[in-house]
């Protein structure tokens, strides 16, 4: 146990890991780099931890910035080429009640896991067949 979990505060280096997991997802679920900035340092504030974020299109990094030492960690994104609106608003949710105060850290980080382990609501087939359909749509428009 570090100093800060016995004054009440969060295990810093796992609220590290889960602020990146968390940029990840939002940034995977085509949250604006801004965005995601903003709620992965608003759900730290809450938690009492500053935090720099920084988001790109193929990387997020945060950084825990802690009286004991820093914590950096970095990621590399996936190119996810389907839309989950259902993941996304979930996401939203849970960044929301982070930052206000509802939910700590071993309950967010059930939930992220959670919302990231959910399947695609259609069967990939299906999509394809929809793609297909939209794009013959769009060609017959134009």
């Amino acid at each position: 146990m570090t100093p800060k979990e016995r004054d009440g505060g969060v295990d810093e280096e796992a609220a590290s890991a889960f602020l990146l997991d968390l940029a990840k997802a939002l940034h995977v679920a085509y949250q604006p780099s801004l965005l995601v900035e903003a709620r992965v340092r608003r759900a730290a504030k809450a938690w009492g931890l500053g935090v720099e974020v920084f988001t790109l299109q193929s990387l997020a990094m945060t950084e825990v910035v802690s009286r004991w030492r820093p914590h950096v960690t970095f990621a590399r994104l996936p190119f996810d080429p389907h839309w989950n609106l259902g993941r996304a608003a979930a996401l939203l949710r849970l960044s929301d009640a982070i930052a206000e105060g509802r939910v700590r850290l071993p309950e967010a980080r059930a939930e992220l896991d959670r919302i990231v382990a959910l399947h695609a609501p259609y069967p990939g087939w299906l999509v394809f067949l929809a793609y297909g359909v939209y794009g013959a749509a769009v060609a017959v428009r134009v």
